[in-house]
């Protein structure tokens, strides 16, 4: 199928904004890296900066992927396509039936997507095993700071949890 006119604008506009939805992933993988680095050093302001970084870039995400998705119909309009359907595309199925010469660049971004993702997936599971340790950690500190008189659990000089003595820490310090 040899496009042109219109529609052949359109599918290289989607090659492109597929290549900046593919370069805001890098970003936000970039983003969750530098999280991940923070929760390490515990440094919360980073943290917390880094947090809002990743929210930025995914909002942008989420934009663009709008776009994508308005591009798709309008696309699949000149095609005879429900706006429904068109919507509910992926890129491969669009680069199939659409794309022409455009074809190897889509499926070349589809796979960089795909990539990204699993990446991103991975660096976020890593982070929330990272908040679940964090978070553990935190109760036993917190329990033994306000457990009653008959002992808690503290931590040794190694790091390790054992059984507190018999003082509460904010009895000690007052």
């Amino acid at each position: 199928m040899v496009m042109q006119g219109p529609e052949h604008s359109r599918v290289a506009t989607l090659v492109r904004l597929l290549d900046e939805i593919a370069d805001l992933h890098v970003q936000l993988l970039a983003a969750i890296d530098a999280k991940i680095d923070a929760m390490k050093t515990a440094d919360t302001d980073r943290i917390r900066q880094t947090m809002l970084g990743e929210q930025e870039i995914v909002e942008r995400i989420n934009e663009r992927e709008g776009l994508r998705k308005q591009l798709t119909v309008n696309l699949g309009r000149s095609y005879g396509i429900s706006p429904e359907r068109a919507r509910r595309m992926s890129a491969t199925q669009i680069a199939e039936r659409f794309a022409g010469s455009e074809t190897a660049r889509i499926e070349a971004a589809v796979s960089r997507m795909r990539d990204l993702t699993t990446q991103i997936a991975r660096r976020n599971h890593v982070a929330q095993l990272v908040s679940e340790n964090i978070l553990r950690h935190m109760r036993i500190v917190f329990a033994s700071m306000t457990a009653p008189a008959d002992g808690g659990v503290a931590y040794s000089a190694d790091g390790q949890s054992n059984a507190a003595t018999n003082e509460r820490l904010f009895d000690l310090v007052g």
